[in-house]
């Protein structure tokens, strides 16, 4: 059966939401460091406090999208937020001449240009977060008797979007830069301009596209106080001893995505120490060396050119009856996550020199395989097993998970061995003597929890209460 165009539409609203973050990310750091005048300690640390507050954040909105505002209006929200804060983050970006003399420092000091990106960070934080829950929760509201194709729907989603991902990036460098504080305001200005494209194509196409097969408008009223009445009178206003069991398996499932998304998290910290000084990045014949930027659009070119296949597999497998259930999906993407480390740590073993990059290529190759098998799958599980006054807050918590990893990926990423010979310690205990150390980490990680998946998958099972 074909998918609604609606799970287009709403796809394509959350591309220019991911371009527009992903601006912001790409230029968040450098801007702190060269317009601020913030330490380079102090920025990593306020990037992973502002990304994760925004995940965070989506436990609040997401409850607020449930009983207030409805996915609609959210997205009008979040997107007008958002938009305000790349506008503010430009002008802000703007005023660099004003603290050239200011010396670099580990704190705030609360001067102009640091007062004004804080309420940018407010703006983007809060914006960001109701546009993210808003589209995700979305995709159920197209599903709610076809619960079999949300797998296929929620991958759909997740490649669209990361073309957005993928984009930003590159564009970013052709319009930005490196290491110039007066071309960052033009940045944010790309930013601005994509919330915009996002918010006019949604006023253009919500009421078209984003409705039931009868053409009934959805995401309008918030689920908690406007079910249908027929609806509300059969929902007990406590949660039922099934619906608590299905809360426990999604906290279950969502331990999973902490370690698939702290693994990927390395892309943009760890691996790119890695690329820098472990690997050789000289295309041969062409006499061309890649950045170490490159590396990251990796990811989402491979999550755009594997998220066909994968729903081609899901459809022919669900028309023989044959598609695997969520659990067993996950519990391959485990397994690729392990496979995809090994490899890393093969290309290390065999290298005696500097590492060729078309291992670097092939792990990224891997780990986008497992991403595909974790990430959308674990949006479609979680959003099945919400109960339906709580659909948006259950969504928030799988970007919390996210805002875990981010934080524990950092905390991995403060371990790499940076240099030869120099000992790291992990947790402060955990001697790091060299990279292959480092990896096994992730193996050994990641080879703990499928261990634990296989022999409580039954009991998983059990607290879905049928949902697969």
């Amino acid at each position: 059966m074909e998918h609604p165009k609606g799970i287009y539409a709403i796809s394509f609203i959350e591309m220019w939401e991911r371009f527009s973050f992903y601006i912001f990310c790409g230029l968040l750091v450098l801007y702190m460091i060269e317009v601020l005048h913030f330490s380079m300690p102090f920025s990593n640390i306020l990037y992973g406090i502002i990304i994760g507050a925004g995940y965070l954040l989506q436990l609040v909105t997401g409850q607020i999208t449930d009983t207030y505002f409805g996915n609609r209006k959210a997205i009008i929200v979040g997107t007008i937020l958002m938009l305000v804060s790349q506008l503010i983050f430009a002008y802000d970006a703007s005023l660099y001449y004003i603290s050239t003399a200011t010396p670099a420092h580990s704190s705030f000091i609360f001067n102009y240009p640091e007062i004004i990106f804080l309420i940018g960070v407010v703006f983007i934080s809060i914006g960001g977060s109701f546009l993210k829950v808003s589209t995700t929760s979305f995709i159920s509201l197209f599903y709610k008797d076809q619960e079999s194709l949300l797998d296929a729907a929620y991958t759909l989603f997740y490649m669209v979007f990361n073309i957005g991902t993928f984009f930003a990036p590159l564009i970013l460098g052709v319009i930005v830069g490196v290491h110039d504080p007066s071309l960052y305001q033009y940045g944010f200005m790309v930013g601005a301009i994509a919330n915009i494209i996002g918010l006019v194509s949604y006023l253009v196409i919500k009421d078209r596209y984003l409705c039931s097969q009868d053409g009934e408008p959805l995401g309008v009223h918030p689920v908690a106080k406007n079910l249908k009445k027929d609806l509300e009178k059969t929902l007990p206003k406590k949660l039922s001893k099934i619906e608590i069991d299905r809360i426990k398996a999604s906290v279950i499932v969502l331990v999973v995505v902490i370690i698939l998304c702290s693994a990927i998290e390395q892309i943009n910290t760890s691996m790119l120490i890695l690329v820098m000084n472990y690997v050789d990045n000289t295309i041969p014949f062409l006499n061309y060396t890649l950045s170490p930027q490159m590396y990251i659009s990796l990811n989402p070119l491979f999550v755009v050119i594997l998220s066909p296949i994968f729903i081609k597999m899901f459809s022919m497998l669900s028309n023989r009856d044959k598609e695997p259930s969520s659990i067993d999906k996950m519990s391959l993407g485990l397994l690729a996550i392990i496979l995809s480390y090994g490899i890393l740590l093969i290309a290390v073993y065999l290298s005696p020199g500097l590492i060729n990059m078309l291992w670097i290529v092939l792990f990224n190759f891997i780990l986008v395989i497992a991403e595909l098998f974790i990430s959308p799958i674990a949006l479609s599980l979680i959003s099945k097993l919400a109960p339906v006054k709580h659909a948006s807050l259950m969504i928030g918590t799988f970007y919390a998970a996210t805002a875990i990893s981010a934080m524990l990926a950092g905390i991995f990423a403060s371990a790499f061995p940076e240099n030869e010979g120099v000992v790291n310690y992990l947790f402060n205990f955990i001697p790091i003597p060299d990279l292959a150390s480092f990896i096994w980490i992730f193996i050994m990680l990641a080879g703990f929890i499928f261990t634990l998946w296989i022999l409580f998958r039954n009991r998983i099972r059990k607290l879905m209460h049928g949902v697969e």
